[in-house]
């Protein structure tokens, strides 16, 4: 028994600050419920990206190696790392947060992913409401419209698919994309609502409402740890997280989004919706960019990456059936 009174220890790591939604939201109300589950016996220790164990790309490693026992992290920033994963971050694969998390977490249940996390206990899958275009001087309805602009892309991926459609793409650290907006230096951004980007809504006034890319990001637990735990403990974990979890996130994601999205229906700003034939003309102009994307899986050991393509997107437009939580 630890010093406090508790039986067991678990480190939990995020990849953003104290004063973060993830912070907030997930890890603080995960933890503290955790503990309430198990009438003290579990103590929840919170590491995030003010400690030496918040590093963004290395939240699933660190639990590898069990330095960190549960880690939420962005699948995106762990190099080639859950790489059939990667396939729901093409573009228009994600509906929503809400049926796409829950669609990622039954379609790893039914085996889609393979064996992508079986050296995990795998807590939650989830994505964020699909990255939109946003611009603060000219507005974009059509594929033609995009192009010339100097637009901030949040990954290698996105910048590619921008280039392709005749956009000059910018890679920039957070902390210098609205200064580069307020100089005229760039024209706008490619991100989701739910962005930390201070006085974003103050400069960037039209919103392309085009499921650009979304990201996938995990909840993971060392497997050894798990097992090594009480019975009563393993189940608690369980009933706060798979399915719940996940619906839970899908919730989270409309919660974080809403400052900015609502913000954006003041005065000057416009919400910009594509016609069905300018969508379709969307997604023609997109679909290169997936074939390459997949061509790219295919040719570094992914083999069955354009049938999990497939399958996401036959369910992409229609929600999955409600989960268990």
């Amino acid at each position: 028994m630890t010093s406090n009174g508790s039986d067991v220890v678990l480190r939990l790591s995020h990849f953003l600050d104290t004063t973060s939604f993830f912070e907030r939201d997930f890890a603080q109300p995960w933890a503290r419920k955790l503990e309430a589950r198990t009438n003290g016996r579990v103590r929840v220790q919170i590491y995030n990206s003010t400690t030496p164990l918040g590093g963004v790309n290395a939240q699933a490693a660190q639990v590898a190696a069990g330095t960190i026992d549960i880690a939420l992290g962005l699948r995106g920033a762990e190099s080639d790392r859950f790489p059939r994963s990667s396939v729901a971050e093409l573009p228009f694969v994600v509906r929503n947060a809400d049926s796409g998390s829950r669609i990622l977490w039954q379609f790893n249940n039914a085996g889609g992913f393979g064996d992508e996390y079986a050296a995990y206990k795998l807590l939650a899958l989830t994505v964020h409401n699909p990255g939109l275009i946003h611009t603060a001087t000219r507005r974009v309805q059509t594929v033609s419209e995009l192009r010339g602009l100097r637009l901030r892309a949040p990954n290698q991926a996105v910048a590619a698919a921008l280039e392709r459609l005749g956009a000059v793409p910018v890679i920039l650290q957070v902390n210098e994309v609205m200064p580069a907006v307020r100089s005229g230096s760039l024209d706008g951004v490619v991100t989701n609502w739910g962005n930390p980007l201070a006085g974003f809504n103050d400069y960037v006034k039209f919103h392309t409402n085009v499921a650009f890319y979304s990201s996938v990001f995990f909840v993971v637990m060392n497997r050894q740890k798990f097992a090594s735990l009480p019975p009563a403990v393993q189940a608690a974990i369980d009933a706060q997280s798979n399915e719940a979890l996940v619906s839970r996130f899908g919730q989270l994601w409309n919660k974080w989004d809403a400052p900015v999205r609502d913000g954006a229906t003041g005065p000057g700003h416009q919400i910009i919706t594509p016609t069905p034939a300018e969508m379709a003309e969307w997604r023609a102009a997109l679909q290169p960019v997936a074939d390459k994307y997949l061509n790219g899986l295919i040719a570094a050991g992914t083999g069955d990456a354009r049938e999990i393509y497939r399958r996401l997107v036959a369910t992409a437009d229609r929600p999955p059936p409600p989960g268990n939580a």
